[in-house]
């Protein structure tokens, strides 16, 4: 699969691509480059929200799964439901947000649990991908202290946290 056919897409590693919003056009051009399944993270009033994604992702023979997830409002939980998600469903994954931002900051950290990413790794990838917090500073914080308390700490205890 090549990711940079699709404008927007960008590989995690081998389960996971991450984008912004995706048309219904995009939708089709994901399922012709072999995507297996597609999760939302898109809250229901977002603006360019797809009502009907879920008929057009299965009709593409894809998995869909929708995880609402409020920018003001990421935790523990929310991530770990994505990974619990993302390890159940046909790989390749493309998870989707509005921006880009939550979905590759999710998809950053279930990647980083092994690794041990640190704030310098993630905000480097982040910044590689053209993605930008200005607009949203809180789920920057919300990233940032995520990684400081779960990845920093692990040290080579490599304790499971939650």
């Amino acid at each position: 699969m090549n990711e940079t056919q699709l404008v927007g897409i960008h590989r995690i590693d081998a389960d996971v691509s991450v984008a912004g919003e995706l048309s219904p056009e995009q939708l089709q051009q994901a399922s012709q480059q072999g995507f297996k399944s597609v999760i939302n993270l898109r809250m229901p009033k977002e603006k360019g929200f797809l009502p009907d994604e879920p008929q057009i992702v299965e009709s593409l023979g894809m998995q869909y799964v929708h995880v609402p997830v409020n920018p003001s409002s990421l935790s523990g939980e929310i991530i770990a439901q994505v990974c619990e998600h993302v390890d159940q469903l046909p790989k390749p994954v493309l998870m989707h947000c509005s921006l880009g931002l939550r979905s590759a900051g999710i998809a950053l950290l279930r990647s980083g649990i092994e690794q041990g990413m640190t704030v310098e790794e993630f905000l480097h990838r982040t910044t590689a991908m053209g993605l930008d917090f200005k607009s949203r500073p809180g789920v920057k914080r919300f990233f940032v202290d995520y990684i400081t308390q779960n990845f920093e700490q692990l040290g080579a205890s490599n304790d499971e946290h939650e």
